[in-house]
């Protein structure tokens, strides 16, 4: 039987990866024509290192640039973690361009927003998680995760709850023991340690008390008041998440334990991302945005089992839906900036 290799069986690369990248070029060239996002408000943050934001960036230049960078590096290590896991057998860079992609057409996040950072903490959080798979030893990579953790909460305040993600994802990869739980929990606690160490400087404990009440400020309407900005983009993730779920679920080909581990840890992370979404409706930009960093690797994953035709005709439908969601977007808020 000849053995034919699944990581050779890919697109030719360079096409779609042109034009995926112009494609998200042109939307923040856009974006930075009708200055969108600018100048940052940060008026509803918590912490405040989001609310000081618009103090310490002012110039709409650097911000688009720095918006734009920590994008691709965002993308940089979902696609790093998902060549060396392994995850997706072929030879792409599909799971990058799928998350530029998702994050280029949502004007609601470009160029930059507390959002920016907390997804750059959590897929370090997934970085370090995966890294510890039947190592409950590897202690000091589970505290770095719950700092990621910890971190993020500073501009997001209800991203504590990844904690219960992270401890699941623990779980799954035979990593939980209540050492590596409390390292974990140790990680997240002790950047509040400096969040108290300012409060006694500046004696001022309101901080806690606003977290609080972010955490238990539940408003499960309100996600209906944002939803006319994400009308196609949110419909579409919706109705694929049912395909990706069952794709995980009832796939036989793969066995390796640890590939199916990882994306039933990514597949819960979208569906508490959704939970989320639906609980916490005002911040539900920045949820939204979370849940691109497992949709891109599913939706790669998913790929994967189509044939060659489909993968072109699928890939290509997702970019156009894409596009024609942010110039629906722009085309109401140039309506609404000139009225």
């Amino acid at each position: 039987m000849q053995y034919v290799d699944r990581r050779e069986k890919t697109l030719s690369d360079w096409p779609h990866v042109l034009i995926t990248v112009v494609v998200c070029l042109l939307c923040w060239i856009a974006c930075y024509f009708f200055s969108t996002g600018f100048p940052l408000t940060g008026n509803d943050a918590i912490m405040p290192f989001g609310g000081d934001l618009n103090k310490w960036l002012n110039n709409q230049t650097v911000i688009y640039a720095a918006g734009l960078l920590l994008m691709i590096l965002t993308a940089f290590i979902i696609q790093r973690i998902n060549d060396i896991e392994m995850l997706i057998s072929e030879r792409t860079r599909l799971v990058f361009l799928l998350y530029i992609l998702f994050i280029s057409t949502n004007l609601r996040i470009i160029p930059f927003n507390k959002g920016t950072i907390v997804l750059l903490c959590l897929v370090c959080m997934i970085n370090e998680l995966f890294k510890t798979f039947q190592s409950p030893e590897d202690k000091g990579k589970l505290f770095n995760a719950g700092v990621c953790i910890g971190v993020a909460s500073l501009f997001v305040p209800q991203t504590l709850w990844f904690v219960l993600l992270l401890w699941l994802g623990m779980y799954q990869l035979f990593s939980l023991n209540y050492r590596s739980f409390f390292s974990s929990l140790i990680g997240v606690l002790s950047i509040f340690w400096f969040v108290l160490t300012w409060s006694v400087w500046k004696h001022d404990f309101s901080i806690f008390r606003d977290v609080y009440i972010s955490l238990t400020d539940i408003k499960l309407f309100a996600v209906f008041h944002s939803m006319r900005y994400y009308h196609i983009g949110f419909i579409f993730i919706a109705v694929m998440m049912i395909p990706l779920m069952l794709n995980i679920k009832m796939d036989t080909i793969n066995n390796r334990m640890r590939v199916r581990q990882m994306l039933s840890f990514l597949l819960n992370m979208s569906v508490m991302s959704c939970i989320l979404i639906f609980l916490y409706g005002r911040n539900a930009n920045v949820f939204i945005s979370v849940l691109y960093l497992p949709l891109s690797v599913l939706l790669a994953y998913f790929f994967e089992n189509m044939r060659k035709r489909f993968y072109f005709i699928f890939y290509y439908f997702i970019l156009a839906l894409c596009l024609s969601s942010f110039i629906v977007r722009l085309w109401n808020y140039s309506l609404n900036t000139v009225t």
